[in-house]
């Protein structure tokens, strides 16, 4: 393998992405804030080729969601004739820093981070959570995360569709399941929404038995509604809640309670959020700092590697006991994939969020998903290849070369 591995090419290319197979997939629908998800997802897949061969991948879905193909175009413009090692600074196989002229990109765009680490894990013959540390633990837990407002998908069902669903995702390997809360928010009158959250909460611990986990994420829809969230909490109490996500916009007061009420009703269940992590002055530091927080959530893709990789060691360092929950739902595949990598050496990682969206494109090696958890592979970087035929045949006429 030779010294250099300089970029010389660029693809940027739409994938069109499904919850099941197309034209036939199931439905998922809406959350707390937003419209029905549908059937299908879109991301951007990039390719970073070198000139000695390596090829690292990455979803650009954040840059897609904030921005237009020609600004990714002139922002990934930058890498071109940089060599794969020139924007981290590796010792003896592993990571020690990262250059000061990429530190700002790279933390403003961390699904870049990924393609990086991918490369650089090809070019040394080594997966790429090899690049931050020795191996914590050789399978990393999954939970499904597509169980929405399906009550809504299917009304005459009522809570019963989130239970049928539920059911099914079990009988598929998942032995975690996230389901979307929040319902007094926008599309239920308070009263009746938050009843049906509690419905839907006890309606799939029946359904599924006492030996899944349960996650809740509300979308902040109980913001200015935290009598109900009260009854909420005490309601569930039997249903043995892993963890409640997004119950309220972050705030200390609101954050207090919601602890009281989870220590009095449901002490084994966690508090987490954090998507929206920027650093340390935030508000996630302050929620850490009085034991508010116990899990923080900024998404993998946004994150990067490094940066969350620092993240857990700050946390470490100021004496938190905070674990780490990474947000991972547009990310899809490849961030699936860097989650899963970055579980493999991160004590304090919980679980891995899997919208279960299928790929045909993407060939994963050695990620095995059994029992609700995937085998983290010892393929070099990401351990994700694309299927070169059908790419060919099918996306390559969608791609955007920059060079």
């Amino acid at each position: 393998m030779p010294d250099k591995h300089t970029i010389t090419e660029i693809l940027i290319t739409p994938v069109e992405t499904y919850f099941g197979a197309p034209g036939k997939g199931r439905i998922v629908g809406r959350n707390s804030k937003g419209e029905i998800y549908g059937h299908n997802q879109r991301e951007w897949l990039v390719q970073v080729k070198t000139d000695s061969g390596l090829t690292g991948v990455t979803n650009a879905r954040p840059a897609m969601n904030r921005g237009s193909m020609t600004q990714l175009c002139a922002l990934l413009k930058q890498l071109i004739g940089k060599d794969v090692f020139e924007f981290y600074r590796v010792s003896a196989g592993r990571v020690t820093g990262v250059n000061p002229r990429w530190e700002d990109l790279l933390r403003e765009n961390g699904y870049i981070d990924f393609a990086i680490f991918d490369l650089m894990g090809r070019a040394l013959g080594v997966p790429a959570y090899a690049l931050l540390g020795d191996k914590v633990r050789d399978r990393v837990e999954a939970y499904d995360s597509s169980l929405y407002f399906q009550d809504l998908v299917n009304p005459a069902e009522g809570a019963g569709a989130v239970g049928r669903e539920a059911v099914e995702a079990v009988e598929k390997g998942w032995r975690a399941l996230k389901l979307k809360l929040g319902r007094p928010g926008r599309w239920f009158e308070p009263s009746a929404g938050a009843a049906r959250d509690i419905e839907v909460v006890n309606t799939v611990r029946e359904d599924v038995g006492p030996d899944i986990k349960i996650l809740v994420d509300a979308n902040n829809g109980y913001d200015g509604k935290l009598d109900y969230l009260e009854t909420f909490v005490r309601e569930t109490a039997d249903a043995n809640v892993f963890w409640m996500e997004e119950m309220v916009t972050e705030n200390l007061a609101g954050y207090r309670l919601l602890r009281e009420w989870r220590d009095r009703w449901s002490p084994k269940t966690m508090i987490v959020d954090g998507e929206g992590h920027r650093g340390r002055n935030t508000i996630y530091w302050q929620l850490m700092e009085e034991r508010l927080l116990d899990g923080i959530q900024p998404d993998m893709l946004d994150m990067g590697f490094w940066p969350f990789h620092r993240l857990a060691a700050d946390i470490e360092a100021a004496g938190y006991d905070t674990m780490i929950c990474p947000h991972n739902y547009n990310a899809a595949a490849i961030g699936l994939r860097g989650d899963i990598q970055f579980g493999a050496v991160t004590e304090r990682f919980v679980i891995a969020e899997d919208s279960t969206l299928n790929f045909d494109l993407y060939q994963m090696q050695g990620y095995e998903f059994k029992n609700g958890c995937y085998t983290v592979p010892d393929a070099p970087g990401l351990g994700v290849e694309i299927d070169g035929e059908l790419y060919s045949r099918v996306y390559k006429q969608h791609e955007t070369v920059v060079s």
